[in-house]
């Protein structure tokens, strides 16, 4: 669910992205901003008013009323849901209570902190136009440390005016704290980088 797919994609269909695309991967590490931030940026730059980002709520994740020690199966079946209802890899939509308010979500491109990576993947995906299927069931692994689940998706990135998509597919392994809570959430895909963005479509 990589957040920079949308910068390459804005580099070949938005005219004047190519130029903001080197010159913000040039000066990333020396300005120390985030990459899911300055993607947001350069698209908003790319679009006359900036509108079409849907405002998000920002996420609170040490509010959330947590449901410690839960027994592995339990867990493994609210995250099922998490990913067949209500499509959480392409929303952000999935039960905060299972998750520590400090977990990192890791892909193939980059680690997000909680709460950029609910307000990132909220604003940059289309939720109604992504699918994500869940390969298989919710493996319990590691004595309950850890669940395991594949998936495949097609991600529809915000744009102001159309909806590319890309697909892949993967695994993402969810490890565990002392508590029972979800401290890491990480992404593996099948494919890499520019074999996902071969299948970019409108």
């Amino acid at each position: 669910m990589g957040m920079c797919f949308l910068a390459f994609l804005a580099y070949w269909t938005m005219p004047g992205c190519k130029t903001c695309f080197l010159s913000a991967g040039r000066t990333k590490n020396r300005a120390g901003i985030a990459r899911r931030d300055w993607i947001a940026q350069m698209l908003f730059s790319a679009s006359a008013t900036g509108s079409w980002l849907s405002s998000t709520t920002k996420a609170h994740a040490d509010e959330v009323a947590k449901k410690r020690y839960l027994p592995a199966a339990e867990l493994a079946q609210i995250v099922k849901r998490d990913i067949v209802e209500r499509q959480f890899l392409a929303t952000a939509d999935f039960s905060q209570e299972i998750y520590d308010a400090a977990c990192t979500f890791t892909d193939e491109i980059d680690t997000y902190q909680y709460d950029k990576f609910i307000t990132g993947t909220k604003a940059l995906f289309v939720g109604s136009e992504s699918q994500v299927q869940l390969v298989g069931d919710v493996d319990v692994l590691k004595g309950g440390k850890e669940l395991q689940f594949r998936f495949r998706e097609t991600l529809a990135f915000n744009f102001p005016l159309v909806h590319p998509k890309v697909t892949l597919s993967g695994s993402c392994t969810l490890t565990r704290g002392d508590d029972g809570l979800i401290v890491g959430y990480r992404e593996k895909w099948d494919q890499s980088v520019p074999e996902v963005l071969l299948t970019a479509r409108l």
